[in-house]
């Protein structure tokens, strides 16, 4: 049987941009969840991971967190789910920090980016293909996109060298921004799965997001249609219509 994916949801703050540990980490995402996700009517969930949650700053493995990481792979079988593990955040590159641009300038980051997946693969590639998929990383943001096919290529052929099928999601540069994908480095591999992330209309999908400026308008948004109304527009402040006049144009379906 192939991976094949229809509608799933993202496990955030859980083994990815959580300071929990012990009991709080574990009480926050159960088995309860993925039967409800299940009866839902989703077929599949994306977990992400970070490196600071799975390795200690000497490369070793958290064991709890693998430990976490092996449940949720026995919860998503028992309830018929499929999982994408994610590897999100990096010592050496955050989606959010402009300044966090060491994988893509130094080389032994990406041998360690590849290095991770080797130890991932070693741990994983026991499970069924038709129901476990790798995602090389989250929303790269490199200054040359070739910067990001190069990092992409080496983690990707390291997984190649030891899963030949399994299947591997890629996703475009700058945060995987859909007009990225023409300059996406795209292996001629059809156990792939290409993705890319749309925010659009900000207002409404980043509504009261306090790591963006567009998180300072914390008024009521629409949609379809513009996502502030007219009225709600006078009524702010000059500091916030300037973020907001730029971005506030209808939205709908088409």
């Amino acid at each position: 049987m192939a991976f094949t994916i229809g509608r799933g949801t993202n496990i955030s703050h859980w083994l990815s941009q959580s300071n929990q540990r012990g009991e709080a980490r574990r009480a926050f995402f159960t088995r309860e969840d993925v039967k409800r996700i299940a009866d839902w009517g989703f077929d599949h969930i994306r977990l992400p991971i970070d490196e600071e949650q799975m390795w200690d700053e000497k490369g070793n493995k958290e064991k709890e967190a693998w430990d976490l990481m092996d449940q949720a792979l026995a919860w998503t079988e028992e309830f018929g789910l499929k999982i994408i593990i994610d590897l999100h955040i990096l010592r050496s590159h955050h989606f959010n920090v402009a300044s966090s641009v060491k994988l893509f300038t130094d080389p032994a980051e990406e041998k360690r980016f590849a290095g991770f997946w080797e130890e991932l693969s070693n741990h994983l590639k026991g499970h069924p293909e038709d129901r476990v998929a790798y995602e090389l990383m989250n929303e790269p943001v490199a200054k040359d996109p070739e910067d990001w096919n190069r990092v992409a290529r080496t983690a990707y052929n390291t997984l190649r060298a030891r899963e030949k099928t399994r299947i591997i999601v890629l996703g475009s540069n700058r945060w995987n921004a859909v007009d990225q994908l023409p300059a996406l480095w795209i292996p001629e591999d059809r156990n792939t799965i290409i993705t890319f992330h749309y925010y659009l209309p900000m207002l409404v999908t980043h509504c009261r997001a306090n790591w963006t400026d567009v998180g300072k308008y914390t008024g009521p948004v629409n949609y379809p249609g513009k996502p502030v109304s007219d009225v709600d527009f006078a009524a702010l402040s000059p500091e916030i219509r300037k973020i907001v006049e730029p971005i506030n144009v209808h939205y709908d379906r088409d």
